[in-house]
């Protein structure tokens, strides 16, 4: 039964992703930083699959891990997080931790299955950036930061690797339905993550996953209007002049209706 190494499995995408690749029929290690959360996700798991602690941010648990399961054969990386907010009022801490888990974190996972995979000739690595990897986002400058740089490090590795045998490609989803975006919505900063539309549910982010798994593409982005959105912002950085003026309105509509529906404290 082929086995995948998920990080960050107690999140939203994470689970939505472990439930379809279970009904797929591979065997999974998800990891996550809090062993307490994917105890609480994961009560129970099919025969095959186990859970582990692991901080992507230190490359020696990398190494460990990757010594213990020498037989993955895909590498998922969703850990993820996010502070929104004016970057330059933010304490530069919010910035450094952004950069270690989304980024750096990555960097370390890829590197340490990269190795394991081409010294047996095949693997897969799945990176997980973001439409803000594409076009960049207000209120969020530091994720934005670091999923363009991951993407941009996707992109470059699979040109590496692919050849080699070990394909890698990156994901880039809108703003999904998960902790990650609701626990920063109270902030107004976090307005325009909704300037092109709703938010996405996790099982469309785990779709794609598994359509990266069956294709190996180097790039998957959703939903494709705001992928092409994204795209024609890339190209033409001229629009990042009015696209706010133009987007808030709506954003902040959307901003207002889903703070209605999270639950009080």
């Amino acid at each position: 039964m082929p086995k995948i190494l998920i990080t960050g499995a107690a999140g939203g995408i994470g689970k939505a992703t472990a439930q379809l690749l279970w009904a797929k029929g591979f065997s999974l290690v998800l990891t996550d930083v809090s062993e307490k959360s994917l105890l609480s996700v994961f009560s129970s798991l099919p025969q095959g699959s186990s859970i582990e602690r692991l901080d992507v941010t230190s490359p020696s648990e990398w190494e460990s891990i990757a010594e213990k399961y020498p037989d993955t054969d895909i590498l998922i990386q969703m850990a993820g997080i996010m502070r929104a907010g004016s970057f330059v009022e933010q304490p530069i801490e919010e910035w450094h931790l952004q950069q270690q888990v989304n980024l750096t974190g990555t960097i370390y996972g890829a590197r340490a299955f990269g190795r394991l995979f081409l010294k047996r000739g095949y693997g897969h690595i799945i990176n997980i950036a973001s439409l803000a990897g594409v076009a960049p986002v207000p209120g969020i400058t530091g994720y934005t930061a670091t999923k363009f740089a991951v993407r941009g490090f996707s992109l470059a590795l699979d040109m590496e690797l692919r050849s080699r045998g070990v394909p890698v490609t990156v994901v880039c989803p809108g703003p999904v339905a998960t902790p990650l975006i609701f626990d920063e919505l109270p902030k107004p900063e976090s307005v325009f993550t909704l300037s092109a539309g709703g938010l996405l549910p996790p099982e469309a982010v785990a779709r794609a996953v598994w359509r990266a798994i069956r294709r190996r593409p180097r790039e998957i982005l959703l939903p494709n209007d705001k992928a092409i959105a994204a795209r024609l912002v890339a190209l033409f950085p001229s629009l990042l002049g009015w696209a706010p003026r133009l987007l808030e309105k709506g954003a902040a509509k959307r901003r207002s209706e889903y703070l209605r529906s999270l639950p009080s404290d």
